[in-house]
């Protein structure tokens, strides 16, 4: 069900509306309203959200403990403000898109996503991020797209016991430099089982085709002298 920007009362009224002509509702989309109040805790069965829009303060919203996929779009929201996010204990789908979050550095060393399996940050302004293997304890996938400003992905999100997949793509260089090193790090530990892919390539034929390609280019620019 999807909502258009509407006022605090509007809010409350709908919700109202929807808890008595949809006691059970488990999926919400809504376009936020800068200062306004969002109080999803109302919403005792809400399993699925995606926010979009302005910005909201982190003491104006609230969240229902049953949510298990959060959806962040262009919202703008300082990274200090996670721990409302990072404090749900059901919680296993992230989605920060288009400037959920803004600022240079996430610090998640310190934070716990206790049930989190799948996070996808993608088209972030980020340039460093700092994380435990202990911050996301039973991560699965992790997908990591146009961050071009991003320098690495933490060495120690390879030493998740969890997962599975980590994929990214090619607008940073210095990503695709941290991703050889989280596998090569897990080849000398054993684990083989960790799935790296580049532009929907496995890494090491990624890594083989640019190599390739750097080849031609220098046999080129030879016969041409």
């Amino acid at each position: 069900m999807n909502l258009h920007s509407i006022s605090d009362v509007e809010f409350r009224d709908r919700v109202d509306s929807f808890q008595r002509c949809f006691p059970n509702i488990k999926r919400l989309g809504l376009s936020c309203l800068k200062n306004n109040e969002y109080h999803f805790e109302l919403l005792p069965y809400l399993e699925i959200l995606k926010l979009t829009g302005s910005v909201f303060q982190q003491n104006n919203i609230s969240f229902p403990a049953t949510l298990k996929k959060l959806t962040l779009v262009s919202c703008f929201l300082p990274w200090s403000h996670m721990s409302i996010i990072q404090l749900l204990p059901n919680l296993e789908v992230l989605n920060l898109n288009r400037s959920a979050y803004v600022g240079t550095l996430w610090d998640a060393c310190e934070q716990q996503f206790r049930q989190l399996k799948l996070l996808t940050l993608e088209r972030l302004h980020i340039k460093q991020w700092e994380a435990s293997s202990t911050s996301f304890p039973c991560l699965k996938q992790l997908s990591l797209l146009k961050c071009n400003d991003l320098e690495e992905i933490p060495l120690e999100i390879g030493e998740i016991a969890t997962l599975e997949l980590i994929e990214t793509d090619s607008s940073s260089n210095s990503v695709v430099e941290s991703v050889e090193r989280i596998q090569q790090e897990q080849h000398d530990v054993g684990n083989y089982e960790l799935k790296i892919t580049v532009d929907k390539m496995e890494l090491s034929f990624y890594l083989s085709q640019q190599e390739g390609s750097v080849y031609l280019s220098q046999h080129e620019d030879s016969e041409s002298e």
